[in-house]
């Protein structure tokens, strides 16, 4: 990596006589590391659209270094540590744990030529169906293959044994590192931790100028291979053949897979605290809702015991005052004695007070009687 250390000075020349992007990528750090630096130092850098009037011969403006700086007058980009490079960032740890993979001993990231005499138990699995189902379409006889133990390969036929070479090679990496590997029904799973990252293997296709013997379209290998992790719905990680073949790209491989587990955890680890708050807070808004309708209830009951007891106000009122009628008459019979007894009673038992058993009334009778009067009421 090429090294320079510039004053202040030297560095708002270079900015301004060459653009950001440029520089970064001589210096190996990001534009936005770039602009950090300068706007640390003081140091304007040019506006947008700026190159573009140098290149069309157009007239620019160019902002003086201002003296105003009280920092460090001294930089070296390039160096270590320099720029915006955050060491949190996916692509660092990405890139920590590809180099810790490389150089881990007593591992094997080289994919062989031949497939090994001792394959992994998965391989043999998929192998062993891929066998039976060659011999059911020969014979047309049994039942169709169970996929059980069988690895989510999607390449063409003439491409199966670099495929397995390649995945035989990525498990025991996977194995080595302390992971499961998990293939049921239709899906491969790497088992990171507690995590189930989905991956498969395939290999891109191109149209064949061959048709089928329907008309349809028919499809021929690329021999390009694509190792997919599936994230989620619509959205996946790849490794893909390029400059530089798919097997050279092992640590990659298991790197990626090792993060998205990582990523799986945290957001699972996140996802149920979440849940526990929501929780919290749903049994607090209960209770509270409980405390209020108990509390309600409650008071419900308050209002309804002092109607009451203003109603037995006002019934013995009337009681009262018909008796002094019927002295005042001189119209106090037996039946009229009768009749004072029971209404006496009825009102010891609607007091609320007292609360006197009836023979035939009960609670519910206090609380319907006057049902329809107590809502003109309120």
């Amino acid at each position: 990596m090429e090294q320079i250390t510039l004053t202040r000075k030297e560095l708002y020349d270079l900015v301004w006589a060459e653009p950001l992007s440029r520089l970064a990528k001589k210096y190996k750090i990001s534009d936005n590391g770039l602009r950090k630096i300068c706007k640390r130092m003081n140091i304007p850098i040019p506006a947008m659209g700026y190159w573009q009037k140098i290149q069309y011969g157009k007239q620019v403006i160019i902002t003086k270094l201002p003296a105003k700086y009280e920092g460090k007058d001294e930089i070296t980009l390039g160096e270590k540590g320099e720029g915006d490079i955050n060491i949190d960032s996916p692509i660092v740890q990405q890139r920590k744990l590809i180099q810790s993979i490389d150089q881990s001993k007593d591992l094997s990231l080289t994919v062989p030529d031949r497939l090994s005499s001792r394959p992994d138990k998965l391989i043999r699995s998929t192998l062993d169906y891929y066998d039976a189902v060659r011999k059911y379409y020969k014979s047309q006889h049994g039942s169709y293959p169970d996929r059980n133990n069988v690895l989510s390969i999607q390449v063409q036929e003439e491409s199966t044994p670099r495929a397995v070479r390649l995945l035989d090679t990525i498990i025991k990496v996977l194995r080595f590192r302390k992971h499961d590997i998990i293939a049921d029904h239709f899906t491969t799973y790497a088992k990171i931790g507690d995590e189930h990252v989905k991956f498969r293997l395939r290999e891109k296709q191109r149209v064949s100028d061959v048709k089928t013997s329907y008309g349809g379209r028919q499809y021929e290998s690329t021999g390009e291979f694509v190792f997919v992790i599936d994230i989620r719905p619509y959205t996946r990680k790849e490794v893909k053949d390029g400059h530089e073949p798919i097997e050279t790209k092992i640590s990659t491989i298991v790197a990626m897979l090792e993060l998205e587990g990582k990523r799986m955890k945290e957001q699972r680890i996140r996802y149920e605290i979440q849940r526990k708050l929501r929780e919290e807070q749903e049994k607090i808004e209960r209770e509270l809702k409980e405390r209020q309708d108990k509390e309600a209830h409650a008071f419900k009951k308050l209002f309804l015991q002092a109607i009451r007891l203003h109603q037995t106000n006002i019934l013995r009122n009337y009681i009262q005052t018909v008796e002094a009628n019927a002295v005042k008459n001189g119209s106090v019979s037996e039946e009229f004695t009768t009749w004072m007894n029971w209404a006496e009673k009825k009102v010891s038992w609607y007091d609320p007070l007292i609360n006197d058993p009836d023979p035939l009334l009960n609670d519910h009778h206090k609380t319907h009687l006057f049902k329809e009067f107590l809502k003109e009421w309120q």
